[in-house]
């Protein structure tokens, strides 16, 4: 029962999209983003696997409610035609910093958490180093006053280093910058809106993944004209 408390509570502190992040290409949160726009009826897909904007997805003053579904739909607006998932998060260079700017804040609380974890290893590694100098300085008294100096130098520069690197991992991460509290840590989960579209609409979830690996605009060529055909016909006549 505590166990699923915990993950109820971790699942509803933890933005589902940042959640699906870490997964492969056809599963993350580009994908789920795309697949929240399909299932809110703003875009279409057709069988090349090409988001196109709905009505309701043209009216600007029609959002999806989200950061990064909202940045999905204004490059699909940018655009004058439709276009695969692929291209977009490749290619779209406006897309790309909102996706980064997305992700920014989360990626620098794991930075800030990570230099902690480097000063607890420093600390660790300090305390070490102090063990072996207090076993040296003691294990032989110093003959002369030069060595005594030497001790007490060598005494009073750990003592420093030590209560240097408490401050720096106590309240302060790299440059001095104060930690913030960082996002519960959840592995990489699929979104709830791949599920749905999964369940609802499978043929169209199959057309998003295709599109997903398509990073170049094919174009429709037609039909090509066969060669020699006014030739035949001039010979039969």
């Amino acid at each position: 029962m505590r166990d699923r408390l915990r993950a109820r509570l971790r699942s509803a502190l933890v933005d589902p999209y940042r959640a699906a992040a870490g997964r492969c290409l056809t599963e993350d949160d580009i994908q789920a983003a795309a697949a929240r726009l399909l299932l809110d009826g703003l875009v279409t897909i057709n069988h090349r696997g090409n988001l196109a904007l709905t009505g309701t997805g043209a009216d600007v003053a029609r959002t999806a409610r989200h950061p990064l579904p909202d940045a999905l739909l204004a490059a699909l607006r940018r655009r004058s035609a439709a276009t695969t998932l692929g291209i977009i998060a490749s290619r779209d260079p406006v897309f790309r910093a909102a996706h980064a700017k997305f992700h920014g804040a989360s990626r620098a609380r794991r930075a800030h958490t990570a230099g902690g974890c480097l000063a607890a290893a420093g600390g660790l590694l300090l305390t070490g180093e102090l063990a072996f100098v207090g076993a040296a300085l003691f294990d032989r008294l110093p003959q002369g006053p030069a060595q005594w100096a030497a001790t007490a130098v060598t005494g009073l520069a750990s003592l420093a280093q030590f209560g240097f690197l408490a401050r720096y991992g106590g309240t302060h991460g790299v440059g001095g910058h104060r930690v913030a509290a960082a996002e519960p840590y959840a592995p990489p989960a699929l979104h709830p809106a791949l599920v749905e579209l999964s369940e609802k609409a499978p043929e169209a979830a199959a057309r998003l993944r295709s599109g997903r690996l398509r990073t170049t605009r094919r174009r429709n060529r037609g039909r090509r004209r066969r060669r020699g055909r006014g030739t035949v016909a001039a010979r039969l006549d």
